[in-house]
């Protein structure tokens, strides 16, 4: 059954709970306590203890203090199915939750059967796992230790004083971070591990970036750093550092370590066994380490307890790196952060977001300094200077329109027609008139009336020139296209019967020949525009095809449109020429304007935009 909720322990109370653990029978009453213990001692929500079975391979539960709807309970088969393999191999393992919660497994010591410790570890511990998980494994082999009274029935009291050590160790830990000082921290750690593991000296050493300075020696607040003796002590800390293994000198036949640091330091302080311990957590990223060099003139050092000393030494090291960060100023302190950071980067670890990041890097230079070639965008249309006017001839109304916008008319083609009626009548009147006169000049002359004559051949005269006027406009009156081309201006729905007096224009008609195009700058722009520039366009019409050109001609008075901007008219000479090309296509235009900065092609209408608003 879950285990109610026990209060907060203070670390005195939780390293005599691990004590007394070690004293009670492995009961269910043991499991949960066990549980509780964890729990607190790697800060996680719950704990739960779970053991599989050889015969089936099914996984029971031995104890937890997880409520009885947690979701590490309900889960529990879910979780050992992901983890348990790697736990099993390599001691420990742990998974994100969906929850931004830690599930991790950590492999406990039993004899009777695989057995591991699930823990949920909240989302603000996250960063401190490895921590939690080397405080896991500092204590995992409590359930392989029998009560004492077992070990007195079977003589196993080397056993009883193992864990006796354990808490030792536990005790030394939590008296060393109690410590807010470097120094003091470094120098109550040599002095507390001389008394712990029963060894004649201590040496505390700081490796970082390949360099290994003495930290702290037991027993001795001050020492010279350039002293012999230290710099013995400093190559063989390096030794194992270099290395990056602990070193047991004297070390057996056949050993492919390099110990001759090791020998010389030995034959000087007259140490029968040396034991260097390196707090390396990882090999990708070479982050400063603690380097532990315990020495002894006679009795040597057993395994299990060098191992309790370098789990030690694992758990204390982010702590005495963030103690000795606070020790330095704050440029060293600056200083060091970076080169941390730098290690980071140029480690192997994490590749996928480091060559992001470094092609993020490289973009933005390539984006700072880089050039590219600009080019100003905008729209133009196709023009043409080949173009005529065709307008009424004389005063009237339009009978009929043969032409519309856009059609395509060859020379001599009627366009359209003026209502000719009334000038037809005025022809025959003036036609009878001329008759009359003559007729009226002929019986004058043959009157011998020579006045009357002379008057009747003005009058005739004069309608004749009236009559040969309106024979005129008649001639006039269809109206024909002086040449080949197209109609650009002129709607028939518009023309069809409109009165019009003599001038008004009808039609705008336009050679297909010596096209050019017409491209309207915006003044936010004209002055990038280099002399004789080139530049490409794209009719709206086939916008698939690149046509080049080449600036001829800039008219310098700006033009406006309504509420926009004023804007440059610039023409250009086409490169090529296609025959369904027609006037007033409209297009869009890029001008090669020279190499500018990227950065600048995509900020400076912004920063043009900017100085306008924040002007005063």
């Amino acid at each position: 059954m879950p285990a109610a909720a026990s209060p907060a322990m203070s670390a005195e109370q939780l390293i005599e709970s691990l004590r007394t653990l070690r004293q009670q029978p492995r009961d269910a009453a043991f499991w949960s306590r066990l549980c509780v213990c964890l729990s607190q001692l790697c800060r996680a929500r719950a704990a739960l203890v779970l053991r599989c079975s050889q015969s089936d391979m099914s996984w029971s539960l031995l104890g937890t203090n997880a409520p009885a709807d947690s979701a590490l309970l309900v889960q529990a088969n879910t979780h050992i199915a992901e983890l348990s393999p790697r736990a099993l191999s390599q001691g420990y393992a742990y998974s994100p939750c969906p929850n931004g919660t830690l599930v991790a497994a950590v492999h406990l010591t039993d004899p009777e059967g695989p057995t591991l410790l699930l823990l949920e570890i909240s989302s603000r511990e996250r960063s401190a796992v490895n921590e939690l998980l080397i405080r896991a494994q500092l204590v995992a082999d409590l359930p392989a230790n029998l009560p004492i009274t077992s070990q007195v029935a079977t003589g196993s009291q080397a056993q009883h004083e193992a864990s006796q050590g354990l808490i030792d160790l536990l005790d030394l830990i939590a008296r060393v971070m109690q410590e807010d000082e470097f120094g003091a921290a470094t120098l109550g750690l040599v002095n507390l591990l001389v008394g712990v593991i029963g060894c004649d000296q201590a040496v505390l050493g700081w490796s970082d970036d390949g360099l290994v300075r003495v930290l702290a020696i037991s027993h001795i607040d001050r020492f010279e750093q350039k002293s012999e003796n230290v710099q013995l002590l400093e190559a063989a800390l390096e030794e194992a550092v270099d290395q990056r293994q602990d070193i047991i000198f004297p070390t057996p036949p056949g050993s492919p370590l390099v110990t001759l640091a090791h020998d010389r330091l030995a034959r000087r302080l007259g140490y029968g066994q040396l034991a260097t311990l390196v707090s390396d957590d990882t090999e990708a990223v070479p982050e400063p380490q603690l380097v532990l060099l315990l020495g002894r003139r006679e009795v040597g050092f057993e395994s299990g307890q060098l191992h309790q000393v370098s789990v030690a030494l694992h758990l204390l090291r982010p702590w005495m790196a963030v103690l000795r960060e606070r020790s330095q100023p704050l440029p060293m302190r600056l200083l060091t952060q970076a080169r941390i950071r730098l290690r980071r980067w140029l480690s192997p670890e994490r590749l996928r977001y480091k060559a992001l990041a470094s092609a993020a890097v490289l973009a933005s230079l390539v984006v700072v300094f880089g050039t590219w070639t600009y080019r100003i965008e905008a729209s133009g249309e196709l023009m043409t200077d080949s173009v005529q006017v065709v307008s009424a001839p004389f005063d009237g109304y339009l009978a009929q329109v043969n032409a519309n916008l856009g059609d395509t008319v060859d020379e001599g083609m009627v366009l359209a027609e003026l209502d000719t009626r009334e000038l037809t009548l005025q022809s025959t009147d003036l036609q009878s008139e001329v008759r009359r006169y003559q007729a009226e000049a002929d019986q004058a002359r043959a009157a011998s009336q020579v006045a009357e004559t002379q008057i009747a051949m003005a009058r005739m005269a004069q309608s004749q020139a009236r009559m040969e006027q309106v024979i005129f406009q008649l001639k006039q009156a269809r109206i024909a296209a002086p040449f080949s081309g197209v109609i650009v201006e002129g709607e028939r729905k518009e023309l069809s019967g409109s009165p019009m007096r003599q001038g008004d224009k009808l039609f705008r008609l336009a050679r297909i020949e010596g096209l050019y195009a017409l491209i309207h700058i915006s003044e936010r722009d004209i002055r990038e525009l280099p002399l004789n520039a080139t530049g490409e366009l794209r009719l709206l019409g086939q916008p698939e095809r690149t046509i080049r050109f080449t600036a001829e001609k800039l008219v310098p008075i700006a033009q406006f449109k309504g509420m926009q901007a004023g804007h440059f008219a610039l023409k250009v000479r086409l490169d090529e020429h296609a025959d369904w090309w027609r006037p007033g296509m409209a297009a869009l235009a890029r001008i090669e304007a020279g190499e500018r900065r990227i950065i600048w092609i995509w900020t400076h209408k912004l920063i043009d935009t900017l100085h306008m608003m924040l002007w005063w």
